[in-house]
């Protein structure tokens, strides 16, 4: 703003135009690993049939205590509302409330996703990216909504373990290197979902049906299904080569009834 009223003042003809210093010929990449990932991730769940949503970073204490969260540090001195006084522990319980209320206005089949960060405390250390995702209704990657022989069936735990591995696949990892393990956090149905892990104590992602107490809490119908993945945990991705391969385009395209 000083600066506007500086050049209004003098006069924006009498500012001198003075070329920017060129260093260097190709322009160097200024995204960083993070920012890169953030990008990728976006695009391959868009890709995957998921829409984009972005949430509000406080939810209700209750809620907030059911998902890990609602310590004293993460509570608000002068929240907007009481629906909005303690910082969210993760994504799910606003791309859960979202889903719910476009089930409502008569979208039955949805499938939301959303890149943003979490707290686990009060300090920098605490505050973490993720890239969350649920599928609600009849939403999977092989059709979505009615059928004509009505027998399509609802989203499961291998929907979203399929959107899980495409996703860690797009950052060069391979999901069968992990470790497939039973102890899901409490949110999610006991039976029906997993985590995987890199080791006994680096989470990569969760992904499941959702705990039938955490659609009770949150007023969803069941089923549903989501999964968490923490960009922060996977390991730096290797160094490809700049070679590409050359292009193979079909001229046909698939069609998909």
């Amino acid at each position: 703003d000083l600066v506007e009223e500086v050049a209004r003042i003098v006069g924006i003809e009498n500012v001198p135009s003075v070329p920017m210093p060129r260093l260097h010929g190709i322009t160097r990449t200024v995204l960083t690993e993070k920012q890169r990932r953030a990008r990728r991730a976006r695009r391959v769940l868009a890709a995957r049939g998921f829409t984009e949503a972005v949430t509000w970073s406080f939810i209700v204490r209750d809620q907030a205590r059911h998902f890990g969260g609602g310590g004293d540090a993460l509570e608000l001195d002068n929240p907007i509302s009481t629906e909005m006084s303690s910082m969210r522990p993760g994504l799910l319980p606003g791309l859960l409330a979202a889903a719910q209320r476009n089930r409502n206005r008569g979208f039955r089949d949805v499938a939301l996703f959303e890149l943003g960060q979490a707290y686990r405390g009060d300090k920098p250390e605490d505050q973490f990216m993720v890239a969350a995702g649920v599928r609600a209704g009849r939403t999977r990657i092989a059709g979505t909504g009615r059928h004509w022989d009505g027998k399509l069936e609802a989203a499961d735990v291998f929907d979203v373990k399929s959107d899980v591995v495409a996703l860690l696949a797009s950052f060069g990892f391979d999901a069968a290197k992990a470790q497939v393990t039973r102890d899901a956090p409490s949110w999610f149905h006991p039976g029906r979902s997993a985590t995987l892990r890199l080791g006994p104590k680096v989470v990569l992602a969760h992904f499941g049906e959702l705990h039938p107490d955490t659609l009770k809490l949150l007023d969803v119908e069941a089923p549903a299904a989501a999964f968490e993945v923490y960009l922060g945990s996977l390991p730096a991705e290797k160094r490809k080569s700049r070679a590409k391969p050359p292009l193979e385009a079909l001229d046909l395209l698939p069609v998909t009834r």
